[in-house]
């Protein structure tokens, strides 16, 4: 590992983010700044008009070359699989809506080319970012690289490096970063990455966790805490940076990097195991995914199908996208993945998911508002478009379809015959179609305290613990102020997950858990004693799930489960959990995992 040269030490402060590509660094920083840029918004002439629409379609095009040209290279340094990254640019690059109201902008309303490009990117990026939920706020970073491009292609400027990178490697810092800025930067003088926005599902972390550079996001303000030449330390496993490290911080660095080396070898050799027992109990790992390009990878990490495809990208612009594309977008998916399982999920828009045409805009409550399957059942033109390219994209692949929130029979039945009715509409026009199979997500308790009526309807059960735990408890994940209580491990959501690992396993229909949950080192100890069949989770956290099952026998896993299910408060079940963690791993001999609880004991030493 190549480490820079540390500076006398100055301030020291402890940052808390998001763990966005594990590893550890220790360097000197050195800032990216956006230049600030102004553009009139003043009306011009309509002889000008044509000339303006010619010079953003020039632009048009140099944007599209360069990223091309981006793609390439990403392609030369990292991969085919990292690069496709960049189709998701492209193909917004010709998107009808965008152009469309780009053009609209100058021809109609006199505006000149900056000022068109800016309003109406502007406006969607807010729209992004506007929601709750983390996947789309951080999709609007790929809108505001093509934003920066289409600028800089008119004459303006994006980002700019403040100094010059430090001889041995730095620690870039930044307010954000985009996957375009990342690839112009050379590899061998970056050491890691620290930005104040941005998370684990950006595409700007799944470049750096392939490109094995360590990240930490959503930092808020480590851009300006910090000036060029601090000394900094990256702890991306954890998501914890330290500005300024004493002599102390910098010996657990290395401790910390050296047991890091040698899980990361550990965890190698897992990607082509079997995710089995000690005792011969199987569980299926699936991986989680919000794009269509994101099924290029899954399989390297060791996943056997996706678990859950969020569907709602596909609906997040201006416009609905039509059965044809919504189909084209499923069919990729299940010919990447073919013959493995694709579990996708029907629009679940509403709530922390604000989707331009569908979501309510006036809500009290918007999470227990018109969301999900209650929007779907409302607007049946739109549901049975999706239901429609679902089933002509079945013939891809092995799809498995998925409602989401089912509070009742109700919901469930009226799904299912609006699903029977475009089928049979399919059928008769001639088309072929295999069977698919129908399930439910349990993620509300009205649903758990129906489920031995719901298992009898569907094909299988995938519980959603993040609305699961947030309805359960009555917290709002979302706010920071009781974020504290969002506990998986209370025993009233322990018990409900039992129950219905019970009623599906009586009907024989397997049970997946798909929430930030399942990827947990100390809940896959209990998921798996409680009779989970199925864990999805997010691609890089597949490895070390795997590690854990076949580091336990599945008896003990069951006896643990049945200690914590008699446990009255979520402290103690984390207590006892943890023990038996440790005592396993002590056990066997092997490397303790890096997880989440590791970091807040960190923070207990450091701060």
């Amino acid at each position: 590992m190549k480490t820079a040269t540390i500076k006398k030490v100055k301030t020291r402060t402890v940052l808390v983010g998001v763990a966005a590509s594990p590893g550890y660094a220790v360097g000197s920083v050195q800032k990216i700044a956006n230049r600030t840029v102004t553009i009139d918004e003043a009306k011009l002439p309509a002889e000008r008009l044509p000339a303006e629409e010619q010079l953003f379609l020039k632009a048009l095009d140099n944007t599209t070359r360069d990223i091309n040209n981006l793609k390439t290279a990403t392609v030369q340094r990292l991969g085919i699989n990292e690069a496709r990254i960049f189709d998701a640019h492209l193909m917004m690059l010709k998107d009808p809506t965008l152009l469309n109201s780009i053009l609209a902008s100058i021809k109609q309303e006199g505006h000149n080319a900056s000022w068109a490009v800016h309003s109406s990117l502007s406006a969607l990026i807010a729209q992004f970012e506007k929601s709750k939920s983390e996947v789309l706020r951080e999709r609007a970073m790929d809108l505001k690289e093509l934003y920066n491009r289409l600028l800089a292609a008119l004459g303006d400027s994006g980002p700019v490096l403040s100094s010059v990178p430090h001889k041995d490697g730095s620690i870039i810092v930044a307010h954000e970063l985009t996957p375009g800025t990342l690839i112009s930067l050379k590899r061998d003088e970056i050491l890691g990455f620290a930005t104040d926005s941005g998370g684990r599902t950006s595409h700007f972390s799944i470049l750096a966790r392939s490109m094995q550079i360590p990240a930490v996001s959503g930092l808020r303000n480590v851009s300006l805490l910090i000036e060029n030449g601090d000394t900094i330390l990256i702890d991306g496993t954890g998501g914890m940076v330290i500005v300024n490290p004493n002599e102390e911080d910098l010996r657990h660095f290395e401790e910390k990097l050296a047991v890091f080396n040698k899980q990361k070898q550990e965890l190698f050799t897992m990607r082509q195991l079997e995710p089995m027992t000690r005792d011969g109990k199987y569980i299926t790992l699936l991986a989680n995914i919000e794009l269509p390009l994101e099924a290029d990878n899954v399989l390297d990490f060791g996943a056997t199908g996706i678990g859950l495809y969020r569907s709602e990208f596909l609906f997040f612009r201006k416009g609905m996208p039509t059965c044809a594309e919504q189909a084209e977008a499923y069919s990729y998916i299940l010919r990447t993945l073919k013959p493995f399982p694709v579990v996708i999920r029907t629009l679940d828009a509403g709530g922390d998911k604000l989707v331009s045409d569908v979501s309510a805009s006036e809500e009290a409550n918007p999470f227990m508002g018109w969301r999900s399957i209650r929007v779907c059942l409302s607007r049946k033109d739109l549901f049975k478009d999706q239901l429609k390219a679902l089933l002509l994209a079945s013939v891809e692949g092995n799809l498995r379809i998925m409602f989401p929130m089912i509070s009742g029979l109700n919901e469930l039945r009226e799904a299912k015959a609006l699903y029977q009715e475009c089928r049979t509409e399919l059928l008769d026009q001639g088309k072929e179609l295999p069977k698919v199979k129908i399930g439910a997500m349990i993620e509300v308790p009205a649903a758990v305290m129906m489920v031995e009526a719901l298992a009898k309807e569907v094909d299988f059960f995938s519980i959603g613990t993040n609305d699961l735990i947030q309805f359960t408890l009555a917290v709002d994940r979302t706010n920071e102020l009781i974020a504290n209580m969002f506990e998986p491990h209370h025993p009233a959501v322990l018990n409900m997950i039992d129950r219905v690992v019970r009623a599906a396993h009586r009907e024989g229909i397997p049970v997946c858990v798909c929430g930030e949950m399942s990827s947990d080192p100390l809940s896959t100890l209990v998921l798996v004693g409680l009779g989970v069949d199925e864990l999805s989770m997010t691609p890089w956290s597949i490895m070390e799930c795997k590690k854990i099952i076949r580091s336990v026998n599945y008896e003990d896993a069951k006896a643990t489960a049945k200690a914590v299910l008699k446990l009255d408060d979520a402290q103690s079940v984390n207590r006892y959990l943890r023990q038996k963690y440790l005592q396993t791993i002590t056990d066997l001999g092997i490397s303790s995992f890096i997880t989440s609880h590791d970091v807040k004991d960190s923070l207990d030493d450091n701060v």
